[in-house]
């Protein structure tokens, strides 16, 4: 597979800084959400960078940072809990999980390794965790997203140290041996491989390390992706379409007060791009969508610290995001907005402080809630299920 590397820049003309804020979706509240909330890990500061996937048959599976023990972990459900495994016992910080799991309820995760500078991709062979590198840099990785294509194919999206946010994608290739920095002298399996990974530029971009970005199919098959550039003052929000020949179109959505450090860009059931992203000057999560002369966006919640969203095919939508009344995300907490039959809701998830400041959701089959989230106060990684 070889990508042609293109940029066909529009909409510059037409960045919708005369978006429509003063139109506030009416949001309904719905008071406390209806389910239960299990403890995966309580009390080691585990749960940092959490993501979470489900399977074919509604079971949850997660990576996340523990940050006491400096490892990198995953977690799945079983009939009696949580069934916890080390991944990667030393990559001292272990940022930016990403997990995607395949069409046999395999894992397949991405991370960065502090010890090797390296963003990582991580499958289990035969109860091993086999890794290969997916480019090296200090820092790369941030905003991590795996995605499977229509065929199976396994692709990545990140920011790279280099200023640019780049599509990798597993393709086969010369099995390579790369020496493992924690035993000096040799040579590690768990780094080679019969694959390999290559990668295009598809915009300069820079991230931050706590950028929430999102990797979408297209209803065509091609991929999508939202994302911002931060300039170290402003950022601008932007969204990435691939088309023919390789070559991605780029469209500004938004400019004004800091957008998109925390985006998500979905498909209605009719193949309609829309996208919900966070405003860090006002702390409000806004809706877009492209109307004639520009995209169009409007308020949805405010006091908004971070968001993860979820589409269904039936056109249900859930958005987890943190409440915060402040300036401090310690003393927000978790809450969900939910989009169903035409009309939204808003409802208090989880009202215990610090709940939410990492977070990632889901949506089941049967539309049922799901939301895998680091909770500040007892330092611990929970899990909301809604009925």
């Amino acid at each position: 597979m070889k990508k042609m590397f293109g940029l066909i820049w529009i909409g510059l003309g037409m960045v919708a800084m005369s978006a429509c804020f003063d139109r506030k979706i009416d949001v309904v509240e719905g008071g406390r959400a209806d389910g239960k909330i299990l403890v995966v890990e309580e009390g080691a500061q585990a749960g940092l960078y959490v993501a979470l996937d489900i399977d074919n048959q509604e079971h949850v599976h997660m990576v996340y940072f523990d940050k006491k023990s400096q490892v990198l972990k995953y977690a799945t459900q079983t009939g009696e809990g949580f069934e916890k495994d080390v991944v990667d016992p030393s990559c001292v910080r272990c940022l930016f999980g990403t997990i995607a799991v395949d069409k046999d309820a395999r894992p397949h995760l991405a991370y960065y390794s502090d010890a090797e500078k390296t963003l990582i991709y991580a499958r289990k062979v035969e109860g091993a965790w086999h890794r290969e590198s997916i480019e090296w840099g200090d820092g790369i990785g941030m905003g991590a997203k795996l995605l499977f294509d229509h065929q199976g194919g396994l692709h990545a999206l990140y920011y790279s140290q280099d200023g640019y946010l780049k599509h990798a994608w597993r393709s086969t290739g010369k099995p390579k041996a790369v020496k493992d920095k924690t035993k000096p002298g040799s040579k590690v399996s768990s780094l080679s491989s019969l694959f390999s990974w290559e990668n295009e530029r598809i915009d300069k971009a820079n991230g931050s390390d706590r950028a929430q970005i999102s990797f979408r199919r297209q209803p065509k098959g091609r991929l999508a992706a939202s994302y911002f550039h931060w300039s170290g003052f402003d950022s601008e929000l932007r969204v990435a379409l691939e088309g023919l020949y390789d070559t991605w179109t780029i469209e500004v959505v938004e400019v004004e007060n800091n957008p998109g450090k925390s985006s998500s860009l979905f498909f209605t059931p009719n193949g309609e791009p829309r996208i919900v992203f966070r405003e860090a000057r006002k702390d409000i999560l806004s809706f877009g969508e492209p109307k004639k002369g520009g995209w169009k966006n409007r308020t949805l919640v405010e006091n908004a610290y971070n968001m993860a969203l979820a589409s269904h095919d039936s056109g249900d939508i859930l958005i987890a995001y943190l409440k915060m009344p402040g300036n401090d995300p310690r003393k927000g907490h978790l809450c969900a907005v939910r989009y169903s039959n035409e009309s939204w809701s808003r409802f208090d998830v989880d009202t215990t402080s610090g709940s939410g400041t990492y977070l990632d959701a889901a949506l089941t089959k049967q539309k049922k809630p799901v939301i895998a989230y680091y909770e500040d106060k007892t330092e611990s990684l929970k899990i909301f299920v809604g009925k």
